[in-house]
């Protein structure tokens, strides 16, 4: 592999990495097994079985007999039926309850056809197992490349260890995930066995010790979101430099810089032979390197990506309304473990396992633990969180919470908010929610229990029930009422009705012992569900559960855009005590 000078790029085959969990707890049912052509279609055909991964119709569903590098493996006249009828078997059936057969997709796989092929492995299903797991590589969560073992570190098992099949646990605890991704993402390095650049930076490490140096040296706050190209294009892990370079731009261009003297400055440290290091790019050298680094791709693309990733470390806050990145504070003691340690770029010279092993080791002073965070520190956790609902259920209407609510619970759309957008969709329903109730119902107080930065913007959901939290998403009490308000992203049947409504049912008996423990019992309790749509068999569900507790467990589900018209003229709580149409037990 040829190394060359490019600006930094995260591997992007994977589109979500926070689906990497799901993807690794199905690889490691084939740890130690060599990766033959066979053993990637089977892994490949469970990532779709669970719906990890869900292929379209056009992809999946539709048989191809022959097309150059390929021939599918059924070439009868009734194979295009059967892909067909395959298809719709899987598209309809659920992962958990009652799963397609491992053969059947398997079939799928080798009579379809997916325009995809990556060095090393064959055009097709092949190659698109490589784009999967690829990212999963070069964190060193798993190495995996054909026929070699099937490898899970030490992080990769850390990432999993709260899934089975491919999907999260009851009570699914997030702070292992955590720890895993902030393991690697602060030994990541550009330059490694798996990408070659001869730009050598580790990313995090240059991040955060440059807003260091910025606010000591320079009393800066933050970094602006369009001064993200200038780490992209950085060579290597002078912060001092960067800091000071940044520092002269401000002071040369402002606050407010076009993207294009963004771009023609981040161009500029591209040319290896400017004799300049800080100025814009010659129009001779823009003219040549324009299709090998546009505008598009340095300026926004890639700052999105990189912001994604500074997010998922936790230890990166958001301010100014979203536009300036900080060091989020709650997590002083691992950012400055970061900086201490992981400045050193190394070589590894192509010694992909010597990478693994690296990669896969477990810092434990980068662990994330909700159960052993001081009591000081909860509250102002809990302080700001609380701060942060109450001031944007005054700022925004409710025109716009109604049409961002739509966005995160049904996927109309897309989000042009600067932060929401930010916020990984079922958090930022469990935001939303929040916000919701407290513009509705302003004397109420509203508990939300997501996980927050140092300025109160959401990273993830609430965790799961464990000896110290019960695990709802969030309390909401209004004089002598405690309702359990209870958001989910997910529509399908299985979760609804076999995931979300057993566990709320738990949730508020634990809620009931807990009071009565405490001796501060609430006379009325209460759970709303909250969905972008209501699945039909819910409303059974819960008028089963409240005839079996005799009363004491009622739960009354909600669509999110009728919470949102509830939410303008409720007057009290009690008046989300209520079975909506759509929840009603169906007749036999």
């Amino acid at each position: 592999m040829t190394r060359r000078r490019k600006p930094l790029a995260f591997n992007t085959t994977m589109r979500n990495p926070g689906r990497m969990a799901n993807f690794v707890s199905i690889l490691s049912d084939y740890e130690n097994q060599i990766l033959t052509s066979d053993l990637i279609f089977r892994i490949e055909a469970q990532f779709i079985r669970q719906k990890i991964y869900m292929p379209t119709k056009r992809v999946l569903g539709t048989y191809v007999p022959k097309k150059k590098e390929y021939m599918a493996e059924d070439q009868s006249d009734k194979a295009a039926e059967k892909v067909s009828d395959y298809y719709e078997e899987w598209s309809n059936s659920d992962p958990i309850k009652n799963p397609i057969s491992l053969d059947k997709v398997i079939y799928l796989l080798k009579n379809t056809i997916t325009s995809h092929k990556e060095a090393g492995y064959d055009f097709g299903w092949e190659s698109r197992f490589q784009t999967h797991i690829s990212f999963c590589n070069e964190l060193g969560f798993t190495f995996i490349e054909k026929d070699k073992p099937v490898l899970i570190s030490d992080t990769g098992k850390l990432l999993i260890s709260q899934y089975k099949d491919g999907h999260p646990i009851e009570n699914y605890d997030s702070d292992p995930e955590h720890t895993a991704f902030l393991n690697a993402l602060a030994k990541y390095q550009t330059n490694n066995p798996w990408r070659k650049n001869t730009i050598s930076v580790n990313f995090l490490y240059l991040f955060l010790s440059t807003v260091k140096y910025l606010d000591d040296k320079f009393n800066s706050k933050g970094i602006s979101r369009k001064e993200l190209p200038f780490f992209i294009v950085w060579p290597d892990n002078n912060y001092k430099q960067l800091a000071k370079f940044i520092n002269k731009f401000r002071e040369v261009e402002g606050r407010k810089p076009s993207p294009e003297v963004v771009y023609d400055y981040a161009m500029n440290i591209l040319d290896e032979n400017s004799s300049v290091k800080f100025g814009k790019a010659t129009d001779i050298f823009k003219k040549q390197k324009s299709k090998d680094y546009k505008i598009e791709k340095l300026i926004r693309e890639t700052p999105d990506d990189v912001m994604r990733k500074l997010r998922q470390s936790q230890t990166v806050s958001l301010r100014g309304a979203g536009y300036y990145l900080d060091i989020n504070h709650f997590e002083d003691d691992k950012v400055e473990q970061i900086v201490t340690k992981y400045g050193i770029n190394h070589e590894f010279n192509n010694d992909f396992l010597k990478y693994f092993q690296y990669m896969g080791s477990i810092d434990i002073k980068l662990e994330f633990n909700s159960d052993n965070v001081s009591e000081e520190r909860k509250k102002q956790i809990s302080d700001v969180r609380l701060q942060v609902v109450n001031d944007w259920a005054e700022k925004y209407s409710w025109d716009q919470l109604s049409k961002e609510i739509d966005i995160a619970s049904r996927n109309r759309g897309e989000s042009k908010d600067v932060i929401l957008r930010e916020i990984d969709k079922p958090t930022r329903l469990e935001f939303l929610a929040s916000i919701i109730m407290k513009k509705s119902l302003k004397d109420a107080r509203v508990i939300p229990h997501y996980k927050v930065d140092d300025a109160g913007i959401p990273y993830d959901t609430a965790s799961g029930g464990s000896k110290k939290s019960i695990g709802t998403d969030i309390d909401v009490i209004e004089n002598h009422v405690h309702a359990l308000l209870e958001p989910t992203v997910a529509e399908s049947r299985s979760f609804q009705v076999e995931h979300e409504i057993p566990s709320i049912t738990h949730h508020i008996k634990q809620t009931l012992k807990q009071e009565r423990n405490d001796g501060n019992e609430h006379k009325n309790h209460f759970a709303i569900f909250l969905a972008g749509r209501i699945n039909g068999d819910v409303g059974f569900e819960v008028a089963v559960r409240k005839e079996l507790s005799k009363g004491k467990v009622s739960i009354y589900p909600w669509e999110t855009h009728d919470y949102v018209e509830k939410a303008k003229v409720a007057e009290k709580l009690t008046d989300y005590a209520i079975i909506r149409p759509y929840a009603r037990m169906q007749s036999l």
